[in-house]
């Protein structure tokens, strides 16, 4: 078993990442025309690239292999990801440029995306996108009823907001030479941080009377709106507790576990209270990843 101490910095870990997709992130933006590429750019200046870090910290978690290109495809799906919301939302990209400039530009960066990965590498990619617009389908639906139940939320947030953390790791995993289950465990681990940091965002999110994660718990349980924020933070950390117990499982190698577990615990819960998280130590499977199981199941 790895033992997972989360004590790297993570603000490395995604200078080096951008360090490692720079010149080809560059030589990828110079194929597109200039307003397109504007729009890119415009998008690319809001991610934090911890996708494709997620990529690059699975792949050394095996091996020593060059995943550069499959980190940026990765990248540039999650910015693709990111307009069609600012599209849904009308917001972001959209407000600045308008629709029609950011659909060719979403369309552009999965073209660019698909281009940079092998044929398995696309199909995987293709899974986790099908499930974002099939979140995206589910939640116009459920905007026009008044009985949706919290499972349903929840559904749609894992379906919006974890495939592309889970693609990006198996993706990375799967590059370095993992077995399926250790890939598989990867996956999971991405999945599990995907749906985390949705429930940090929604906590952390400006009352617009959406039906955030912590407004729908607090309808669906009849408490307040602040009582829905503790929920979703607890949520946040048991499924973290959830994720490092698949990256355990599935044999890492220690530094890229460290990397792995504090850029995981960085982008959820230390959000919600960097003043209370220094330095945190794993949970035991007795405890926290125990009552996950048993949450999640």
């Amino acid at each position: 078993m790895t033992s997972i101490d989360v004590a790297a910095p993570p603000q490395d870990v995604l200078e080096r990442t951008r360090a490692a997709v720079g010149p080809l992130l560059r030589a990828a933006l110079a194929e597109l025309p200039d307003e397109t590429r504007e729009v890119v750019e415009f998008g690319l200046a809001r991610q934090d690239f911890s996708t494709a870090a997620l990529v690059l910290l699975s792949a050394e978690a095996f091996g020593d292999v060059d995943v550069a290109l499959v980190a940026l495809a990765l990248e540039f799906a999650h910015l693709h990801e990111q307009l069609h919301a600012d599209l849904m939302a009308r917001t972001g990209a959209r407000e600045v440029f308008g629709a029609d400039r950011v659909v060719s530009a979403a369309d552009a960066l999965l073209s660019l995306a698909c281009a940079r990965l092998t044929k398995p590498g696309v199909l995987i990619l293709n899974v986790a996108l099908m499930s974002v617009v099939d979140g995206y389908v589910q939640e116009m639906e459920m905007d026009e009823r008044d009985d949706v139940d919290m499972a349903e939320h929840l559904g749609v947030a894992a379906a919006k907001s974890s495939s592309l953390t889970a693609a990006a790791c198996e993706l990375g995993a799967l590059a370095a030479g993992a077995t399926a289950s250790q890939a598989g465990h990867l996956r999971e681990f991405g999945d599990d941080i995907g749906l985390a940091r949705r429930h940090v965002d929604d906590v952390l999110a400006p009352d617009s009377g959406r039906r955030t994660l912590p407004v729908a718990a607090a309808i669906s349980s009849g408490m307040t709106v602040d009582g829905g924020r503790k929920w979703c933070e607890q949520q946040a950390e048991l499924l973290l507790a959830r994720a490092l117990h698949h990256l355990r499982q599935c044999g890492p190698r220690a530094r890229a576990a460290d990397e792995l577990a504090s850029l995981a615990r960085t982008v959820t819960t230390a959000r919600c209270a960097p003043a209370r998280t220094p330095a945190p130590v794993v949970p035991s499977q007795s405890t926290a990843e125990s009552r996950a199981d048993q949450t999640f199941a």
